[in-house]
């Protein structure tokens, strides 16, 4: 009786997590959602709350959780360096304990959030996911091409009160698909990783896996943003090369790669501005205002002392939270250095990087298509974290790359439930 109700309640948890995590990924649904009804709910803060519950009560459950090559290790000195720079950011530069916290929070709550399942590992089947992501993703796909053919962004695009608002929507007259996201950029995203996601269902259901590519292709267009098409075409080739690749290095080199490619986009955009056309999709004026932020930031760290370049000035692109930065930040290494410095860059570098090694890794051990898309989404990271500040999205994939539990027959896995303690 006892193993029965164990069981019921592991489910039970398990389920609050996949729906906590979707919810999540698809940042804007539940802000859509309140905005529609007139009335607050419980707000994306709540279901982060209440993905950490579920991971503390998973301990409680699965008391004996495997590392499983985890990078723990790099999790824990994140997780410690962020507590003691609480201190610093404080004292040194006036933020109260709240804001902190409301930092913390919008930067590295998901990032972190995939790890703390650790109890949560292998426990929910893979086709689930990938049935809720498909099924969410289609849904997302009707509302983002609907925006793109009428022009308009159906959805709301700002709450009354300012504190909910899509980012960059408008484009040349022209309305950018975000569907449920809180940006085209996001939207893009995720279209990358259902991209990728049919890439590697196709070695077993071709003609599914090419008509899920072919969507994602056609909604990831519909976002007018050229980083978003970088990243699909980056997170796919990579999807490629691990589903029907041989070696056992293939895509190894990929994030340094890809890095390379974004830099090298940099350089496109600057030389297009000696070029006649210069409109719509080539226009570099948008990109002549992204160095000139980045220039502003990267005088203000100089300019530092020591003790900041190394432990960070607080500044944070989230105008909750204090309105300290006069633009955009829009870089995710420059974003660490002016939030927590040198160190919190240095220490998150390889947390990510082993996060990726580790999705990589699990990927090709068991060739499951769902880990084999995160891994190659998490590989474009060098690549859109150039331009953008992409947390969310990664650390929500991690999470949902550590749920995932290969298919098993059933009565394979009422043997395996049989064996546990």
């Amino acid at each position: 009786m006892n193993e029965l109700l164990n069981l019921s309640v592991s489910r039970l948890v398990s389920l609050l997590v996949v729906v906590s995590c979707f919810l999540l990924l698809v940042n804007a649904a539940l802000p859509q959602l309140e905005l529609y009804l007139g009335q607050s709910l419980a707000g994306n803060i709540m279901i982060k709350g209440a993905l950490l519950a579920a991971a503390v009560l998973g301990y409680l459950v699965y008391p004996r959780s495997r590392l499983a090559g985890l990078p723990i290790i790099a999790w824990l000195l994140c997780i410690g360096y962020l507590i003691a720079d609480i201190t610093h950011l404080v004292f040194a530069h006036g933020m109260s304990l709240g804001d902190v916290l409301l930092s913390y929070n919008a930067y590295y709550l998901t990032l972190l959030i995939g790890p703390a399942l650790l109890a949560f590992h292998g426990t929910v089947p893979e086709r689930v996911i990938i049935r809720c992501t498909v099924l969410i993703f289609l849904i997302c796909a009707a509302i983002g091409v609907t925006q793109y053919l009428t022009a308009q962004p159906i959805l709301y695009t700002e709450s009354p009160d300012g504190t909910f608002r899509i980012e960059s929507w408008s484009f040349f007259d022209e309305v950018r698909a975000f569907s449920l996201f809180t940006s085209a950029m996001e939207f893009g995203m995720f279209c990358a990783l259902c991209g990728a996601l049919g890439i590697s269902l196709s070695r077993r259901l071709p003609i599914r896996g090419a008509l899920l590519f072919t969507v994602s292709a056609i909604a990831c267009f519909t976002t007018l943003t050229r980083l978003s098409y970088l990243v699909f075409i980056c997170a796919c080739t990579s999807a490629l090369v691990l589903t029907f690749g041989k070696r056992s290095a293939r895509g190894l080199w990929h994030p340094l790669l890809y890095f390379a490619l974004g830099v090298s986009t940099i350089l496109v955009g600057l030389n297009s501005l000696v070029s006649s056309d210069a409109s719509n999709l080539q226009d570099a004026s948008s990109l002549l205002e992204r160095i000139g932020q980045w220039t502003y930031y990267y005088d203000v760290i100089v300019h530092s002392t020591l003790t900041d370049q190394l432990f960070g000035v607080g500044i944070v692109q989230n105008n909750k939270i204090l309105p300290l930065y006069p633009m955009v930040i829009d870089d995710l290494p420059l974003a660490l250095i002016l939030h927590i410095g040198i160190v919190g860059l240095v220490l998150f570098g390889i947390l990510m990087s082993q996060m990726w090694l580790y999705l990589r890794r699990e990927a090709l051990a068991t060739r499951q298509p769902f880990l084999i898309a995160a891994a190659s989404l998490w590989a474009t990271l060098a690549c859109a974290g150039i331009f953008n500040i992409v947390f969310n999205s990664i650390g929500i994939v991690f999470a949902l790359g550590i749920l995932c539990a290969k298919d098993q027959p059933v009565n394979e896995l009422h043997k395996v439930e049989e064996k546990q303690p």
